[in-house]
């Protein structure tokens, strides 16, 4: 039987159906959101990969072709990317498409007819059947985004400001959004709000909807004032083209499926700008849509196709090849080396750069799960795992937390720290018994990631596998753009070749200690292990540490060195239990106990009633 696959990939979440030739759904999957400028490529590609392997878990058959109609796939070299690693991956020809062509493609064919959008993101696309085409919209949310599930949560979050303000009429927005965010203040409001990705702010508009359903007034004026915005958009885009006459106008997007209120809003405020104009839910919508670019023999020019030729490459990811015009390094002089070197480097510091949005999640699923509990679990074979043993190694003396909290685990076992293990990162089965030696046993309170310069490593492949299975949330730190290995959360930082062919311990090896860093450094920090920029969990167990521990209780607690030398001794060497002395008034023992109730965050405590 013939197999087709399609995607609906959004910015909050992604959608696979499985389907026969007859159009037929055979399976569906949903995942986390894959728009590549949030998320990054690599991230997007891994998610489409996760989705292809839960959809065909029980099928049989050749998959005839795929398409997947992308939020934010709209440049050209960005759907090639996307298509030529899911074309590898699947083995056949894939179609790439955003996310607004591929239902109006679905819907209308080439007649004229306006898409409009309101998910996660909106926009609006409008066609004249002449091959003439606009859009309106859909430039992010610096820009706006009207009608979006983002621009509703935003303009609530604000409506509720101004309420809260005194600048406008109570309104029930304000106790619903704090509950939806869970802060129970205007100050932790805020400090999410600077946080927040776009899918949070995103989820609130169900919020929005359900205080505008039950009369809330300033929930009611942001759902008209949007919708009021969006149908705007698509006048202006119907004045564009000149399209007259009883054009189509499809609606899709979560916004617009979802939220009745939104929609009739929508509707209304659409036929009295425009009567002429039919507003209907797409028939096409999601996946089923982007089939149709699948079934297709003829793709239109404005997606990219992707097929597969040949035999696939000799599977060498790009930290194996060498540059083919750099001249070797037995070649160079030592100044030469060293200006080659530091050249790289810098390449090394923007690849993590690039990754900034991955880095984040990361930084964001390690910092709840240590809150909660739960460890921060590394695995990695050679250099990358000893640079996870080496982070793990380094939290405890740090920020003070205990050493079962941040764990590395290495391909071959300690010995491995020291010298080559062969065969080591190769073997799968080892992999998941070292992940199962853990105790208590990996679960949903964990977060693993996996280190693999390849993206390839057996080793590493398998113990994300394993963790994943276990319920953990996983993540991969590499230096490929293309990683065969799967996880929730994928950190590509991109190196290239290194001047020593093969030698990763170089820029992939600095790439991954630069995401080791932040990603543990930010994450004590949003844990609570982290006060005013200071290491509050130091443990000063020689010297120097002490001298340090001093000085940060000196600044922190306003003491002369003495004085903070002396309240130290007295909290037992530990900086959280004298500050709270100091300035609550504390006895050790309350210290200890309100410290213990705030989860270890010196900044909860002191906030404590």
């Amino acid at each position: 039987m013939s197999l087709f696959l399609a995607y609906d990939g959004g910015g909050s979440a992604t959608r696979a159906g499985l389907y026969n030739a007859g159009r037929e759904l055979l399976a569906e999957a949903v995942g986390g959101p894959c728009n590549p400028v949030d998320v990054g490529p690599a991230q997007c590609i891994a998610v489409l990969r996760g989705l292809a392997r839960q959809v065909m878990a029980d099928r049989r058959g050749p998959v005839e072709a795929v398409a997947a109609a992308i939020s934010g796939a709209g440049k050209s070299r960005l759907q090639a990317r996307i298509g030529r690693a899911l074309a590898r991956h699947l083995g056949t020809r894939v179609v790439i498409a955003t996310d607004v062509r591929a239902p109006l493609f679905a819907n209308a064919g080439g007649r004229p007819a306006v898409l409009v959008v309101a998910g996660t993101g909106s926009c609006v696309l409008a066609q004249a059947g002449d091959g003439r085409d606009t859009v309106i919209g859909g430039r992010g949310v610096f820009f706006g985004d009207a009608g979006s599930a983002y621009q509703i949560g935003a303009e609530a979050l604000r409506a509720a400001a101004r309420a809260r303000d005194g600048l406008a009429p109570p309104t029930a927005l304000e106790a619903r959004l704090f509950e939806a965010v869970g802060c129970a203040d205007e100050e932790g409001v805020v400090v999410w709000a600077a946080r927040a990705a776009k899918a949070d702010v995103a989820r609130l508009c169900p919020v929005v909807m359900a205080a505008a359903a039950q009369g809330d007034a300033a929930a009611r004026a942001v759902v008209h004032d949007q919708a009021e915005r969006l149908a705007e958009q698509v006048c202006a885009a119907c004045n564009r083209l000149s399209l007259s006459g009883n054009v189509p106008v499809f609606m899709v997007g979560g916004v617009l499926e979802h939220a009745e209120a939104f929609r009739e809003a929508f509707d209304e405020v659409l036929r009295r700008k425009a009567p002429e104009l039919r507003p209907l839910l797409a028939p096409l919508r999601g996946h089923r849509a982007a089939l149709e670019l699948a079934l297709t023999d003829a793709p239109p020019k404005w997606a990219s196709v992707c097929e597969v030729a040949g035999e696939p490459d000799d599977g060498l990811p790009t930290t194996e090849t060498g540059s083919a015009t750099a001249p070797s390094l037995d070649q160079m002089s030592p100044a030469g080396i060293v200006e080659t070197m530091n050249r790289e480097d810098a390449r090394a510091v923007k690849a993590v750069a690039q990754q900034a949005p991955a880095v984040a999640a990361a930084i964001t699923a390690a910092a709840d799960r240590l809150r909660a509990g739960g460890r921060l679990v590394y695995v990695g074979a050679g250099t990358s795992g000893r640079l996870g043993v080496l982070d793990a190694s380094e939290c405890p003396p740090t920020f003070g937390v205990a050493p079962e909290r941040v764990i590395g685990i290495i391909a071959g076992g300690d010995r491995a720290l020291r010298e080559s293990v062969e065969g080591a990162e190769d073997d799968a089965d080892q992999a998941v018994k070292d992940l199962r030696a853990l105790v208590p046993p990996v679960s949903e309170k964990d977060f693993v990631t996996g280190i693999a310069a390849s993206g390839s490593t057996p080793y590493v492949r398998a113990a994300l596998d394993a963790a994943k299975t276990a319920g953990a949330c996983t993540g991969l730190i590499c230096a490929v753009s293309d990683p065969e290995i799967t996880a929730d959360i994928v950190i590509a930082a991109d190196t290239g070749p290194e001047v020593l062919v093969g030698s990763t311990r170089l820029k992939a090896g600095t790439a991954a200690k630069l995401a080791l860093n932040m990603i543990s450094t930010g994450a004590m920090a949003l844990a609570g292990f982290v006060y005013e920029g200071h290491m509050v969990g130091v443990r000063p167990l020689n010297a120097k540490l002490r001298r340090r521990a001093v000085r940060i209780l000196a600044a922190l607690a306003g003491l002369d060195r003495d004085a903070a030398a002396r309240a130290l001794d007295v909290a037992g060497h530990s900086i959280p239990v004298a500050v709270l002395m100091v300035q609550k008034g504390l006895s050790r023992a309350d210290a200890e106990e309100r410290l213990r109730k705030a989860g270890g965050s010196l900044r909860a405590a002191l906030e404590t009633a």
